[in-house]
């Protein structure tokens, strides 16, 4: 925290207006899998410290490593500031004292001594779905860190965060496959297992697919799909998004955008594989509804932008706009094997990717469905597809929204997924598929 503190108080010596200095040492690993087999595994350590610098409303920023060359990098900071334009939105940061909640920190991680047992327990689960032909791979990761933020406005604080996450994606032929995720801010609560069953069960269930038809249909939606739709709400509901046009949420506030059954918030605390107890400005993090009951509540506002929307920050500061830390979709009364049975024809959707806009404003859109496609047909899977596109409309989907799972399941794929969701399966009428071109 010295060293941390050294910075700001330098910062402010040398005619900073505000500064942050926001400290991470953090220890990572990482092990890459294909073939069924083990690649590389390399672990390193990084000291990184961001710096946030204002002076006469001019807002920049730069990270200082191993706290080398301080002085030298703060007066470049300081020199670009002074040849900066004032930014218009600028509105200070936090001044507030926080009483932070107590970091939530699974030190178990951190000392994992053989991560490679994880990957085979999820490929041994994989080949017991499909048999042992089958090709496999991904990545486990693994991230242990200390946090210091000191603020010139007053905020400072101390947190640890851990995680550990596996990506696994599973081959049974050449055109079928099933990706599962397995993450988890706490090392008894992994469960490698649930990774490697989900990817083979879908591997299994994609064999000999054929060509999907364009058309409207009712859609499941996989937790990791759903989360990848999920981080795009998040996306739309930061204030910056909504001011620079690029959110279907703009002048939506206090109106229904959803069905009563969803409600969608950030809640980055201790199950999070992003938990956090304060965010870039020092302000404390809280649980955020959203969308509640299908009304938009709120946005998510740093200092800044909440003073332009005439409120308070809401604990979403990023390094410069106001992020969500960790969104969750409240749960729904029925299971997922029930909202099967409520679809006659339809299809099952387990994963995406290449999600792109066509308009932000209005939300218009498409995304291109990997790994497991299915056509369902009463209730039942009867077919699997491939070479399809969603092409639709990001508002519609939340809007014809009819069910949600009791199941959830925590999701972050760094292709798709970010920031992590707690996602369920999620039934959503009426969406139009289309042939990619």
């Amino acid at each position: 925290m010295g060293k941390t503190e050294a910075i700001v108080k330098k910062g402010k010596t040398l005619g900073a207006d505000e500064i942050i200095a926001n400290t991470v040492f953090g220890e990572y690993r990482q092990s890459r899998f294909s073939n069924n087999q083990i690649d590389i595994g390399v672990a390193w350590n990084d000291f990184t410290t961001n710096v946030l610098l204002i002076w006469k409303k001019r807002v920049v920023t730069t990270q200082i490593k191993n706290f080398q060359n301080v002085e030298s990098i703060l007066k470049q900071l300081l020199k670009l500031a002074k040849v900066s334009q004032e930014n218009p939105m600028y509105g200070g940061v936090t001044q507030d004292k926080f009483k932070y909640a107590k970091p939530a920190v699974d030190k178990a991680i951190r000392y994992v001594e053989d991560p490679s047992k994880y990957i085979y327990q999820a490929i041994d689960a994989a080949k017991r779905e499909v048999g042992k032909d089958i090709i496999s791979g991904g990545v486990l990761s693994t991230k242990f860190e200390q946090v210091f933020l000191v603020s010139s406005e007053g905020p400072e604080g101390q947190d640890e965060r851990s995680g550990i996450e596996l990506s696994i994606r599973v081959f049974s032929q050449r055109d079928a496959s099933g990706h599962g995720v397995e993450c988890n801010s706490t090392l008894k609560d992994f469960n490698p297992v649930r990774a490697g069953e989900k990817a083979g069960e879908i591997a299994k269930l994609a064999k000999n697919p054929r060509a999907g038809k364009p058309g409207k249909y009712d859609i499941i939606f996989d937790p990791l799909f759903f989360g990848n739709i999920i981080s795009v709400y998040g996306s739309m509901g930061s204030a910056y998004s909504v001011l620079i046009k690029m959110s279907v949420f703009a002048n939506k506030l206090g109106k229904k955008v959803a069905p009563e059954i969803v409600t969608i918030q950030d809640n980055p605390d201790k199950q999070s594989v992003n938990h956090r107890i304060f965010d870039e400005e020092g302000a404390a993090v809280k649980k955020t509804a959203f969308i509640d009951k299908g009304i938009l509540k709120t946005y998510f506002h740093n200092t800044s932008t909440a003073k332009l929307f005439k409120t308070k920050t809401t604990g979403h500061a990023g390094i410069v706009m106001p992020i969500p830390w960790s969104l969750e979709m409240e749960p729904g009364n029925i299971s997922k094997n029930e909202m099967f049975k409520e679809v006659k024809k339809g299809l099952y959707l387990t994963n995406t990717w290449y999600t792109r806009f066509q308009n932000y404003v209005t939300g218009d859109f498409s995304t291109i469905p990997r790994d497991g496609i299915f056509l369902i047909e009463n209730g039942e899977i009867k077919q699997s597809w491939k070479q399809i596109r969603l092409s639709d409309n990001i508002l519609k989907i939340l809007e014809n929204i009819t069910n949600i799972s009791q199941e959830r399941q925590q999701v972050h794929w760094w292709l798709e997924v970010e920031p992590p969701s707690l996602s369920p399966y999620v039934l959503a009428r009426n969406i139009q598929i289309t042939k990619p071109e």
